[in-house]
């Protein structure tokens, strides 16, 4: 029994070669139909299209049509050659398979071929981009981009976007707890304001969570126009405490340029007060200081908004 099992596999050779489509048949045994509707076969379809076969197909000879050969693996490839009349398709042919191996070799190949995440995707793009000696998403990236990977410029803005998400909702995007289409819109909204709308995102069906996302999206870019973005920090905005230089602080001693301003600015009745505010002063906590950084949170957050302001649409 070793004996022929051995020598059945001595049977199975690989022979590479280009075969013309019309020489190939549709297979009598598929772990799968085709679906020329789905999102796989229509991207791979335009890829081969833009760039011609990446990867050969496994093909043995059909042993219902002698003289031609049927697909092993690479049926949609198969499909795509026919659909776009290519003469000819990339082959690796197996000889001496039997039904058995054939049906053995699809689960085998289908089973082993991890699918590319969308965040998998995205970090690929930025390494291109960082490659190509882009730091950020300019127009000259996103062009560049577009050129070299063959997608319009929305999948690959839309793409990119997802890395702006957190390490917990990238996960939950590639686990599908997310639907790609509601985190393209969850990157949408700035950080900011983004963890609000998570579970929404979880938990309702996409074309749901777009009327919701979109619409905060608009009030948003309205309160950047009208200069309102301040109403909609809210309580959310937190001061930080941080020492001023030294050299600031020792001219302020000498010089005593502002010590009599922050008293009466604070309202100081007793030397407490006086040296409570001293030290509000010295950690930028005072009222002039707490200003300042409101206003460079709301500008960071305007600039950072403007730079995508110019993207109007909402397109699924």
């Amino acid at each position: 029994m070793g004996q022929m099992e051995d020598d059945h596999h001595d049977d199975i050779r690989d022979d590479i070669r280009d075969i013309p489509t019309s020489e190939i048949v549709e297979p009598r045994l598929a772990l799968r139909p085709v679906d020329r509707h789905s999102v796989e076969y229509l991207e791979l379809r335009d890829s081969v299209a833009k760039n011609g076969f990446l990867n050969s197909i496994c093909v043995r000879p059909a042993p219902h049509a002698p003289g031609k050969y049927e697909p092993v693996d690479g049926n949609y490839r198969y499909h795509i050659a026919r659909q776009l009349h290519r003469s000819s398709i990339p082959c690796i042919v197996k000889q001496g398979l039997t039904d058995a191996d054939v049906l053995a070799m699809q689960i085998q190949a289908n089973a082993c071929r991890p699918e590319t995440t969308p965040i998998e995707y995205a970090r690929q793009l930025k390494r291109i981009m960082a490659l190509r000696g882009f730091d950020k998403a300019s127009h000259g990236a996103l062009a560049d981009l577009c050129e070299i990977v063959k997608k319009g410029p929305k999948w690959v803005k839309d793409m990119l976007g997802l890395l702006t998400l957190s390490e917990e909702q990238q996960k939950a995007v590639d686990r599908s707890e997310i639907p790609l289409t509601s985190a393209y819109l969850l990157a949408k909204i700035p950080d900011r304001f983004r963890r609000q709308f998570v579970d929404q995102a979880r938990t309702l069906p996409a074309t749901e969570f777009r009327i919701i996302a979109a619409a905060f999206i608009k009030q948003y870019r309205e309160a950047v126009r009208q200069g309102k973005l301040e109403a909609m920090f809210g309580d959310d905005f937190q001061v930080v405490a941080y020492v001023r230089k030294l050299r600031e602080l020792e001219d302020e001693l000498r010089n005593k340029r502002c010590g009599a301003l922050r008293i009466a600015a604070s309202g100081c009745q007793t030397p407490l007060d006086g040296f409570y505010a001293a030290l509000e002063w010295a950690l930028h906590l005072d009222r002039d200081s707490v200003e300042q950084q409101r206003q460079a949170a709301l500008n960071r957050m305007r600039k950072r908004f403007e730079e995508e302001v110019n993207d109007e649409t909402l397109d699924s």
